[in-house]
């Protein structure tokens, strides 16, 4: 019997012994019309099960991955997963009867009328704010920026504190891992960003250092904000011992400002991959670029799809607090830039990795120019 029948097969007040939900893989361990799912997406079945699905539409396809992060943005792939894996609206309960208004003699007018203001329309998310290339623009940033590994160490650096007092040196060693995975993360972003791969040679040779400067300090403050590594004793010596205590506590700062929303950081990471300000911090490196135009169009680009993303999730007056945040993280993330550029150990790894990407780069356009041929 397949793993699927199984699980329709679970009596539904039976509590499981399960931890992820077969559609976005939240923690859960009830099942719910028929399937394991998170309480999200059972009252999300229960919300648009009955709803004619030609009414909901996918603007990637139809092939958006649903995970826990993401889950809100595509409702149609949501629901089309939902009833792949057999959730069914056979054990909908009828709704409840109203109750009858007869017996009433006498009407009672609510005690507050509250009237509609036409501003509070564009405080709704709308489903239209995105064009499709937008939302296949949302998507590429998502998807170039892969978290799994960084995700996994960082629980590994949590979960081995936690266990037993760790041994310094193996403790020291899933450091030293952790750090090395930040730019082999950043680098596969670089190489993967479809606007940083079609800039001129110049341009790319310009913008890649800083890029790899501003990603992989703004990754790795977002992980360690994530576990709360700076609350652990082992992760704190031994960051301190790799570099010191002023670059921990500068670290700390730009942690205010951090939104958990995976989507906002890989936006923000995105933003911040093109900011040419920390040059400055640079002096060994020309600010002189060929086509600044171009880069100034990316950051737009970037900058208003960002800013359609908050208003389509949250709404203008929480799109309006979030997008502030993500100034205020690239400001404390700059300032931070220069005293990080000071560590040799992070220079030393950043010349590695540029040097690797211009290369993996450069073999990119031969092979271009001989394809042409």
């Amino acid at each position: 019997m397949s793993t699927t029948n199984t699980v329709l097969n679970l009596p539904l007040t039976k509590k499981q012994n399960v931890s992820a939900c077969r559609i976005c893989g939240a923690p859960a361990h009830y099942v719910n019309f028929g399937v394991i799912t998170c309480h999200s997406c059972k009252m999300f079945f229960r919300r648009n099960a009955t709803i004619e699905q030609k009414t909901f539409k996918c603007h990637l396809g139809g092939y958006c991955e649903i995970k826990q992060d993401n889950r809100h943005m595509c409702a149609s792939c949501r629901l089309k997963k939902c009833f792949q894996y057999g959730m069914t609206t056979d054990k909908f309960r009828p709704s409840r009867p109203k109750k009858s208004k007869t017996k009433s003699l006498v009407k009672v007018e609510p005690r507050y009328q509250s009237e509609k203001l036409p501003i509070l329309n564009c405080l709704k998310p709308d489903h239209s704010l995105l064009t499709t290339s937008q939302w296949t623009l949302l998507s590429n940033l998502y998807n170039s920026f892969d978290e799994s590994q960084l995700v996994f160490l960082g629980k590994s650096l949590a979960d081995t504190h936690n266990s037993l007092q760790p041994v310094n040196v193996t403790y020291q060693r899933l450091v030293e891992n952790y750090l090395l995975s930040i730019y082999e993360t950043t680098g596969r972003y670089l190489r993967l960003n479809d606007d940083i791969c079609k800039l001129s040679f110049t341009d790319r040779s310009i913008l890649l250092r800083s890029a790899a400067d501003n990603i992989s300090s703004m990754a790795s403050i977002f992980i360690i904000h994530h576990f709360d590594l700076f609350s652990l004793d082992s992760f704190l010596k031994t960051m301190s011992a790799m570099f010191d205590n002023c670059g921990i506590s500068l670290v700390q700062w730009p942690m205010k400002f951090i939104n958990p929303d995976i989507m906002i950081f890989k936006l923000a990471l995105s933003l911040f991959s093109l900011s040419k300000t920390t040059y400055l911090y640079s002096p060994n490196i020309s600010i002189d670029s060929t086509n600044s135009s171009t880069i100034f169009h990316i950051q737009n680009k970037y900058a208003e799809v960002t800013w359609k993303y908050l208003s389509y999730r949250y709404g203008c007056y929480e799109a309006v607090k979030y997008f502030h945040s993500i100034i205020y993280w690239l400001m404390a993330l700059t300032m931070l830039i220069c005293d990080v550029q000071t560590f040799s150990r992070h220079v030393d790894s950043i010349d590695s990795l540029v040097e690797l990407t211009e290369l993996t780069f450069i073999l990119d356009d031969v092979e271009k120019i001989i394809d042409t041929k």
